[in-house]
């Protein structure tokens, strides 16, 4: 980003325009407001000074800008016969400041170094917001624009006007204020998040009762029934066994007797049979072959004999072993019907039900751990908030001194500035404690000898607003964040040395932020880094608002006309040569 229209007189001061550089409005394009047909204006670093007679539409582009900005839209400003106005703007910023990313991030908009706004209104009265191309709502740049631009008049925009504009002002002017503030902010979130958890462990608490004795029900059915995995089918194979045991029983005996323990069973039938075998493989060596068989055959008939003899001793036909298997079952079926409907979930259940029990157990160790944690956090955000509050107050005293002796040279000799500071002093009402701290600021101004300053809302009009705070600005801009500055009206009813005054202020504070100004007056004009004309022109029938960038030549063009008004001679011609060398010299010392 180019910043060669501004004079660097060390390297200092070099690195400070290159800071400020980073964040500037490039652009804007306006289309069918007011007396605006079409107009595409790039804006540069530095001092932008917008000039033109009265009338030709130069509050007009600020009232534009204020519109991308959050300011309400009203189908008034429509160009006459129009049924749809435009107004789009692009601002650069890198980098971009983390509140700012997560606000978009917040609304759905991706941004990385630059975001466009474009703003339709319509004569119905349905508008449209589209920020980096995603629809959004007007809240949204409400909340954006004091990252982006201050429009110091008449208009909305402001952030001296928002309720946390002075804490802010204090905090960024007043040396560790910031670092002060993030932590007070970063102990009030924790305070609220240990405030939840504890909340949710005191409900937990109150139902701890109820659930314990519940728990403790369910686990002790559970646990005393002993439950094995699988059980239940041994059982059910059991009861069956039981349901046939004199049959099975008389099966094996018989299976042992026919093979085992006849007279003629079939273990000697087989023996005698192998022996007859023998005597054929004496004779003929193909029965040679059976002969390897016999001992397999034998031992397998033996096996099956034996096995049918141990399988009719072990059945139990005792009595009540039938009712003790079929009570068992019914247990573990009307266990599985409540906890799960298999034993492996009923078991998994007694599991459960063990754990929760030990954290129920645990539940006030738990609510001790949190409840000192939370005073400890309480104790630390009262200590470093009061902190704050005394960095707050010393910074206040300090602001409205230096104000106080900027305000005469800005045609405000009579106007009184002060900080109002309120500070939460009773630990009792925490519930009013708050992220930026335990402390209200309010600035209070007012114009007039004899009357008690007020809210600057409501005190000041769009020209003593400008100048109060250009005369703010003058004594903390090193303090604040970067951003467009946009003045209208600074010029309100001043002239002659204050005039000089107004200019060397805006250019001083040109170097810190990009600053847009909307003058009357030649003296002011002479500072511009970058100065645009606004003309109003006839065409076709209609009025129209255009803009022209100026040369050298252009500029004392422009200045000779200020100077002299309806008629330009070469007395104003050289007067206007004169004024612009003259700052021009200034500078370049």
């Amino acid at each position: 980003m180019s910043t060669n229209l501004l004079r660097i007189p060390d390297a200092k001061e070099a690195i400070v325009v290159l800071w400020y550089t980073c964040l500037m409005l490039r652009w804007i394009r306006v289309h069918n407001i007011a007396v605006i047909d079409r107009l595409d204006m790039s804006f540069e670093p530095g001092l932008n000074l917008l000039t033109g007679e009265t009338g030709a539409g130069k509050s007009i582009l600020i009232d534009a800008l204020g519109l991308v900005l959050g300011s309400r839209a009203s189908s008034e400003l429509l160009r006459t016969g129009e049924d749809t106005a435009v107004v789009e703007a692009g601002f650069e910023i890198d980098p971009m400041p983390k509140a700012l990313v997560d606000r978009l991030r917040d609304a759905g908009v991706e941004a990385d170094e630059e975001i466009v706004v474009r703003r339709e209104i319509t004569a119905s009265g349905r508008g449209k917001i589209v920020v980096n191309g995603t629809g959004s709502a007007r809240a949204l740049l409400r909340d954006i624009s004091v990252h982006l631009a201050d429009i110091h008049g008449q208009g909305e925009n402001s952030s001296l006007l928002r309720t946390e504009a002075g804490l802010e002002l204090l905090d960024r002017t007043g040396g560790s204020g910031e670092l002060l503030r993030k932590r007070v902010g970063s102990q009030f979130r924790s305070i609220r998040e240990l405030e939840s958890e504890m909340t949710r462990i005191e409900q937990r608490a109150a139902e701890r009762a109820s659930r314990l004795e519940q728990l403790e029900f369910e686990f002790r059915e559970l646990d005393k029934a002993h439950v094995r995995p699988g059980e239940d089918e041994e059982l059910h194979d059991e009861r069956r066994i039981l349901a046939h045991a004199g049959k099975l029983k008389e099966l094996a005996n018989h299976v042992y007797a026919t093979l085992y323990d006849d007279e003629d069973d079939a273990l000697s039938r087989i023996a005698s049979a192998f022996r007859s075998v023998e005597a054929l493989a004496s004779i003929d060596s193909t029965w040679e072959a059976y002969m390897k068989e016999k001992d397999r055959l034998v031992g397998q008939i033996e096996d099956l004999a034996l096995s049918s003899r141990d399988y009719a001793a072990s059945i139990d036909v005792s009595p009540g072993r039938i009712d003790e298997v079929e009570a068992r079952l019914s247990l573990l079926e009307r266990l599985k019907k409540r906890y799960g409907g298999t034993l492996d979930a009923m078991m998994k259940h007694r599991d459960d039900l063990g754990r929760e029990l030990g954290e129920l157990e645990t539940t006030g160790l738990r609510a001790d751990e949190i409840e000192e944690r939370l005073r400890v956090a309480r104790d630390t955000y009262w200590e470093d908030a009061q902190k704050l509050s005394r960095s707050r107050l010393a910074q206040a005293k300090k602001l409205e001194k230096a104000v106080a002796k900027e305000l005469p040279t800005l045609a405000l000799e009579k106007a009184r500035f002060s900080i109002r500071m309120e500070t939460l002093q009773d630990r009792a009402q925490a519930d009013r404690i708050q992220e930026s701290g335990i402390d209200s600021v309010e600035l209070l101004f007012n114009a007039n000898m004899g009357e008690e300053p007020k809210n600057l809302a409501r005190a000041v009009s769009g020209g003593e607003l400008s100048r109060f705070t250009l005369a703010l600005k003058a004594v903390s801009a090193k303090g604040d964040r970067a951003k467009t500055l946009v003045f209208d009206e600074v010029d309100a009813g001043i002239g002659g040395r204050v005039a000089d005054t107004v200019g060397e202020k805006l250019e001083e504070l040109a170097k810190l932020h990009q600053v847009i100004c909307v003058t009357h007056l030649p003296q002011i004009a002479s500072f511009a880094s970058s100065h645009f004309k606004i003309v109003k022109m006839q065409r076709k029938g209609r009025t129209e608002t255009q803009i022209e960038k100026l040369d050298s030549k252009g500029r004392v063009d422009e200045v000779a006309r200020m100077l002299a008004g309806a008629v330009v001679d070469e007395s104003a011609i050289e007067h206007a040569k004169n004024l612009l060398n003259k700052k021009n010299n200034k500078q370049s010392k």
